[in-house]
């Protein structure tokens, strides 16, 4: 059925990245990365079944999102294409862009939202009880949180006219760029970030430190909003892509935004 497919689909898109990431960062590369741990990164007793756990219920909400979707665009409620031809290939490429951009704007806004004390408390902080996080972290959500997280796609497609192969790649680029932010491991040059020709685009560490200290970096994919709205953690400013500095201690619960 469509339903099975959908879930299928979700399930094997995050096991697939999460797996590849951890086998590489945590097994056959953990010696040469050793040196580019994050804020002396360790995973705690117990974490990894947690990620887990919770990346499963958001599968299933995921696809539950994906199936509406999809009787939504069969029923011509969403304006979602599949013929390039109908809007060209100018539009193709400019759409994958603007909806790659526009999610990282959802997503800065709704996870600052989220860091409201109460929110926070209730909600983002299973996310947050991975303080140095696993690849399988990312999807380990709180059900309401990946409730929010599932609802830019079809928001997005009842607004904007978008190929199916605009989608896919932009499902693609999200579950691979969310499983790197969460390896805990630097992987991008000391010398692109933070204020290098990479500065703009959000390296692993600028992800680690919100997880770590929680003090701001809640951007997804880019530094613009953080940077706009002065939430850049100022320690991760300072030590950039050093990797070496002891952690501070994350606060219990959610800063007002």
């Amino acid at each position: 059925t469509v339903a099975m497919t959908v879930l299928g689909i979700d399930l094997l898109r995050y096991l697939l990245a999460a797996g590849v990431a951890w086998l590489a960062v945590f097994v056959l590369l953990k010696s040469r990365l050793a040196g580019r741990r994050i804020l002396g990164a360790a995973t705690r007793p117990g974490q990894v079944r947690h990620e887990l756990t919770y990346s499963m219920a958001t599968v299933v909400i995921f696809a539950a999102h994906g199936l509406l979707t999809y009787l939504l665009a069969e029923a011509g409620r969403l304006q979602l294409y599949a013929d390039a031809g109908r809007h060209g290939w100018a539009w193709w490429w400019l759409s994958l862009a603007l909806i790659i951009v526009a999610h990282d704007t959802w997503f800065y806004w709704t996870h600052r939202l989220l860091h409201q004390r109460r929110l926070f408390a209730a909600v983002h902080g299973v996310h947050h009880q991975s303080r140095h996080p696993t690849p399988w972290a990312a999807y380990s959500f709180h059900p309401l949180e990946a409730w929010v997280q599932a609802a830019f796609l079809p928001l997005w497609l009842a607004l904007v006219p978008t190929h199916t192969g605009v989608v896919g790649l932009f499902l693609l680029h999200m579950i691979v760029r969310n499983v790197i932010g969460h390896c805990s491991h630097e992987l991008m040059p000391r010398s692109a970030v933070p204020g290098g020709w990479l500065g703009f685009i959000t390296p692993v560490s600028h992800h680690h430190y919100h997880h770590a200290r929680n003090r701001g970096n809640y951007g997804l994919y880019f530094t613009w909003w953080d940077r706009w709205c002065g939430t850049e953690d100022a320690e991760y400013r300072r030590a950039g892509a050093d990797v070496s500095p002891a952690p501070t201690a994350a606060p219990a619960s959610g800063s007002a935004a």
